[in-house]
């Protein structure tokens, strides 16, 4: 695994590939070196084996990030019913995190269930208070609902928690012109450009 990383670090992908099915030929539990292996066939567009890998995955145990990214396949694939059970049954099995009660308020609102993902959004916060990005995709939820006032408070929160997650600054700064606080708003874009340049945070 160490030598996987030290061929990851100096772009020697090909070489990593092999040392991950070599580490999985020897510990075939190893659930963080077929994940890391799923990413690299993921550069390489061979997005079947990525796809059997993280369900091989699951086979041997729960990884939060093997789940994350197989719930983001069987989305993008319309298979809306098999990620929402798998983020179900990742719920249960992490308590104490945020993120699959987050993409999962995030499913159900696609499905127009507003009052499950405001429980789910809810759900996440109570497992982890100190999740940012919890904080700020339910401010994002709550402003698209016009709730500009709890959607601030929120926001600010994720900025305290994550305060060089620029992105994050870009919602903040939408929600404050949804809020007709346009001087603020300027201020999280120029905190955003000022951590990470772009275009879209110029326009704004």
């Amino acid at each position: 695994m160490e030598q996987a990383f030290k061929h990851l670090e100096n772009g020697q992908w090909t070489e990593a590939r092999r040392t991950f099915q070599s580490e999985l030929i020897v510990h075939p539990k190893n659930l963080e070196a077929r994940y890391n292996l799923a990413l690299l066939l993921k550069r390489a567009d061979h997005h079947n084996q990525e796809l059997e890998l993280y369900k091989k995955n699951m086979t041997y145990g729960w990884h939060l990030p093997t789940v994350v990214n197989l719930t983001t396949i069987y989305r993008a694939n319309g298979e809306t019913s098999q990620a929402r059970e798998l983020l179900k049954k990742a719920v249960k099995r992490f308590k104490n995190e945020a993120t699959p009660a987050y993409l999962l308020a995030d499913l159900v609102e696609m499905t127009g269930d507003i009052d499950s993902a405001n429980s789910w959004y809810e759900h996440a916060l109570r497992a982890d208070p100190l999740n940012g990005f919890a904080h700020i995709r339910y401010a994002r939820f709550l402003a698209e609902r016009n709730r500009s006032e709890l959607a601030l408070k929120h926001a600010n929160k994720a900025i305290r928690l994550q305060p060089e997650c620029w992105s994050c600054l870009n919602i903040l700064g939408d929600i404050q012109i949804r809020s007709k606080k346009e001087n603020l708003a300027l201020e999280s874009y120029q905190k955003s450009l000022a951590i990470e340049p772009s275009s879209k945070t110029r326009q704004r």
